[in-house]
């Protein structure tokens, strides 16, 4: 495939195909490669790397229909082979109940796709017998798997109550249009990294059985607000905004609080401040989420994650605690958490190499 690509690592959306909703469809099956830095790589290293990837990208066309990738740095690299401050800290706890693994691998790759033998196939030539072998300068620390798409889920953990149509594990649409932060709103302005972006790794656990022992309204209160329905979820197509406004007043009148209403309120101007890129998995074989998400700042991630927590909700009712009734809070716990840069395709390449 001869296709320019974009500048922007991250800019996939326009490759998406929508279902008959008209609902963004995102890759079906993704990979997180964590990636740490072996010795001093020098300038040909980089170009190895940057002609391994190039290479990859001409085999496939652009788009879940062939590869989609995205390679983040993180703050070590930065911090022990370049001359630059690291444009991201290092992960930290989000709320007062996680105790995750805070993370420091150098890199991470990010490949996605709807075909899963790709993934298996460009991770084998990149870290296998192959002239695109980078296992001289870059150790595969590990390999993280997921998917995403209607009844994925149910196939893939067969005998559990989740929904046959559901496209990720808590069983409603998480892509909706209007409910991502738009790509150019992500993308960093200037600096050494501009036309990049900032990405954000959780490993998240689910606890998928007691979240099906709720009636599916109560499910859909705790994911939306305590006035969305579980009728009224199905249909959403265009937003999730939820009554982020009204979440004082409908905290105290129906004793819970929704997860969309209340990373709501972190919008800037009614635009949400991150654009994720998450997906199920079954990895250790237990459900979970392997949560990536993208902003032009990791305080934009923090601000988001900040308001998700609901934490004054508990003032609104006696119902409430940080995790009953709280959101998604009561069945999400997060293994690990790391931080990396994503710059410009131009600079993806082991950036600002040696200062």
């Amino acid at each position: 495939m001869t296709t320019e690509l974009p500048a922007a690592q991250h800019a996939w959306e326009a490759t998406f195909h929508a279902d008959e909703a008209g609902r963004p469809l995102a890759p079906r099956f993704h990979r997180l490669l964590m990636l740490d830095v072996l010795g001093r790589p020098a300038p040909t290293a980089a170009a190895h790397l940057e002609q391994a990837l190039q290479n990859i990208e001409a085999q496939l066309p652009y788009g879940p229909q062939g590869l989609l990738t995205c390679l983040g740095w993180g703050p070590g690299w930065f911090e022990t082979h370049t001359g630059a401050r690291s444009p991201v800290g290092r992960p930290v706890p989000m709320a007062r109940w996680e105790n995750p693994r805070l993370e420091s691998f150098d890199a991470c790759l990010h490949l996605a796709s709807d075909d899963e033998g790709t993934l298996a196939e460009i991770t084998g030539q990149l870290f296998g017998d192959s002239p695109l072998d980078q296992r001289e300068h870059l150790e595969l620390r590990e390999i993280r798997t997921g998917f995403v798409g209607r009844g994925l889920p149910a196939v893939r953990r067969p005998g559990s109550a989740i929904p046959d149509r559901a496209p990720l594990m808590l069983g409603f649409h998480s892509g909706l249009r209007g409910n991502q932060a738009p790509e150019d709103r992500i993308t960093i302005t200037s600096g050494p990294l501009a036309g990049g972006t900032t990405m954000h790794v959780s490993y998240i656990d689910l606890d998928v059985d007691s979240w099906y022992e709720q009636d599916p309204d109560t499910r859909s209160a705790h994911m939306y607000s305590p006035l969305v329905t579980a009728d009224a979820a199905e249909k959403l197509v265009d937003d999730a905004k939820s009554d982020a406004d009204s979440l004082p007043q409908l905290a105290a009148a129906h004793g819970r609080v929704g997860h969309a209403q209340a990373t709501g309120r972190a919008r800037l101007g009614g635009v949400p401040r991150i654009n994720r890129r998450d997906f199920a998995t079954l990895d250790h074989g237990s459900p979970g989420t392997h949560f990536v998400s993208l902003q032009r700042t990791m305080e934009d991630f923090h601000a988001t994650r900040a308001v998700m927590n609901a934490g004054d909700a508990t003032g609104y009712h006696a119902g409430i605690g940080v995790r009953r009734n709280n959101g998604i809070n009561s069945v999400m716990d997060v293994r690990s958490r790391a931080t990396f840069a994503v710059p410009p395709r131009r600079e993806r390449a082991y950036p600002l190499l040696n200062g």
